[in-house]
């Protein structure tokens, strides 16, 4: 420590410092994670979206089928984004617990006869490792 007097006569301490580190949050890890990854997808960008996936990332989706690991998912999701008549997604609402994000929201998709169908989603997202493990996504499938 140095004390040293300024010129109007008052002291002035220099103290020295510890390093305070601050808590990690994880469930403020995930919500970042989650918004890069939310960006990602509304954007197109498949490299955002590969940056927030582990390797062995699982997409579960809707309709039964799987895309295991990274680069089949990614290749699944660029198929998806150049379908002309793709699903449509709003009012998506996001909520965190832990290591386990769920989100709700509404899609829109053509149905097999070619007319629009409205219809609600859930997916359920799994953290490891700070990157997201797995996707389930779940539709209520309207006829």
């Amino acid at each position: 420590m140095k004390i040293v007097k300024n010129k109007s006569g008052q002291r002035v301490e220099e103290i020295l410092r510890d390093p305070m580190p601050a808590e990690t949050d994880p469930e403020l890890a995930c919500r970042k994670l989650i918004a890069k990854f939310e960006e990602g997808f509304t954007r197109q960008d498949l490299k955002t979206i590969a940056d927030c996936l582990l390797p062995s990332f699982e997409w579960r989706m809707p309709n039964g089928e799987v895309a295991y690991g990274r680069e089949n998912a990614l290749a699944a999701m660029e198929m998806r984004f150049a379908m002309p008549n793709g699903p449509k997604f709003s009012r998506s609402v996001w909520r965190f617990r832990g290591r386990t994000v769920i989100q709700t929201y509404r899609v829109e998709y053509p149905g097999p006869d070619g007319r629009w169908r409205k219809s609600r989603g859930l997916d359920l997202y799994k953290i490891r490792n700070g990157l997201i493990a797995r996707k389930d996504a779940y539709w209520k499938m309207i006829p």
